[in-house]
């Protein structure tokens, strides 16, 4: 099965023509949906478009990944494609096209652009394709593999509702520039913003103190959004030699405030949920959070740093902050100080005014016409 799925992966590599309506051509690899290898599909023929739409229609989500054509296609490049692949039923379409695009049949298509090196889109496309999986359900799922046309730009793109669709409350995803980034601003643009003046650290630990591994994420290649009724997510994929670490803030939203209190981190396919520790990030709807002390989420095993941060999800199509909401709160540390130096310094007060007031003058005094006044004084 491996050595046939080998063979057809590299087929891919044959044809490069332009996909007018979506700018991606063919040939084609479908794959997840159930019952995919039943279709009757003519050898070296294009699929029935009445066929194709009714595959379109059926999938719950639709990801579609263009990979440029000069990267070689192989298992040693993509071997996480290929064990994604292996695992679901496939369908290799050899034609230069497709008569019917997914982006106008079904309403939660995508199509990402794949820009790097062939192993940092390797990691994309599975990481992906399980972010579907997570927002849509497991099965009918259909992952679509692609080539790039001359005229593509590096965009990911969505397909808009129309008025007589049949809508339902699914997460919808945007994203910044495919390129990789270092600065530390993570912006999914109109959705959702994360800022921090210091480099996010993650620690995983090991098995003995020796075998720990500490992590800076310092770059970053690209963010989006998982927009849901209740929850929230921002979904920032960091860059580290070797690996590709995909980090999710969980936001929840509800009582008219939202709540970022739970990250989930996801290592070569392993994902964890960390919960935060101590303070919780959280503002009305509509207004961000700033704080510059630390934010620990942890895990039995991992750990994840982030200090000075500023963050706000919801953004309602503007890519900034709105009013924050500061963690020192009205009364700080310096306020209690000063409020409990003033009490002290006024029960003093009140007390040398009390031993002033409770001064006796003599009352009664010598003349010369009276006896000398004696005082008895007595030890």
């Amino acid at each position: 099965m491996m050595r046939n799925l080998n063979v057809i992966v590299i087929l891919i590599l044959g044809i490069s023509l332009p996909f007018t309506k979506a700018s991606y051509a063919g040939p084609f690899l479908f794959w997840g949906m159930e019952n995919l290898d039943e279709l009757k599909v003519p050898t070296l023929q294009a699929i029935d478009d009445k066929v194709l739409r009714d595959v379109y229609s059926g999938a719950s989500s639709i990801v579609v990944f263009i990979r440029n054509a000069t990267n070689k296609l192989n298992y040693e490049n993509f071997p996480k494609l290929s064990e994604l692949i292996g695992k679901n039923e496939w369908l290799y379409l050899p034609q230069s096209s497709l008569s019917s695009d997914p982006l106008e049949y079904n309403v939660n298509a995508e199509v990402f652009v794949l820009t790097g090196p062939p192993e940092q889109q390797d990691v994309e496309v599975a990481a992906l394709y399980r972010d579907a999986q997570i927002n849509y359900g497991q099965k009918n799922i259909l992952g679509i593999l692609a080539t790039r046309s001359d005229k593509i730009d590096h965009t990911i793109y969505k397909r808009e509702a129309k008025q007589d669709d049949v809508t339902t409350e699914m997460p919808t995803t945007t994203s910044s520039d495919d390129s990789t980034e270092d600065n530390l601003i993570y912006s999914a643009t109109g959705k959702g913003i994360l800022y921090t003046t210091e480099i996010p650290i993650l620690k995983i630990k090991g098995s003995k103190p020796s075998e720990d591994v500490t992590y800076s994420l310092q770059k970053h290649a690209i963010v989006t959004a998982d927009d849901r009724q209740d929850i929230f997510k921002l979904i920032i994929k960091f860059i580290v030699p070797e690996k590709t670490i995909t980090i999710r803030f969980c936001f929840q939203i509800s009582g008219g405030k939202w709540i970022m209190n739970q990250a989930e981190v996801d290592i070569d396919g392993k994902t964890t949920m960390l919960n935060i520790v101590g303070e919780t990030p959280k503002a009305p709807l509509g207004f961000s959070f700033a704080c510059g002390n630390s934010f620990v989420f942890k895990s039995a095993k991992i750990s994840l740093l982030l200090k000075n941060i500023q963050v706000q999800p919801l953004l309602k199509g503007e890519n900034k902050f709105s009013k924050a909401f500061d963690c020192v709160g009205i009364v700080s540390p310096a306020i209690v100080s000063g409020i409990f130096v003033t009490f002290i310094l006024g029960i003093v007060l009140s007390i040398a005014i009390t031993a002033i007031l409770d001064i006796k003058t003599p009352n009664k005094f010598e003349n010369r016409s009276s006896k000398q006044l004696t005082f008895t004084v007595q030890e």
